[in-house]
């Protein structure tokens, strides 16, 4: 099955209920604020391995 401009723009296009909407916009705003959270921390895991290491080699 091809997939052109043409066939495309025949077709009906869904699109989800606002609510729908808002409980996905809620999801992904609420996964970005996790990946934000675990850089933060992974971020202060490697200074503290590098504070460690600085310490073990002095």
């Amino acid at each position: 099955m091809k997939v052109t401009a043409e066939n495309a723009l025949k077709g009906m296009v869904t699109f989800p209920s606002r609510e729908e909407q808002s409980v996905i916009s809620a999801f992904f705003s609420r996964l970005d604020s996790l990946i934000t959270l675990h850089q933060r921390k992974l971020e202060l895991l490697r200074n503290i391995k590098k504070s460690m290491l600085d310490k073990m080699f002095v």
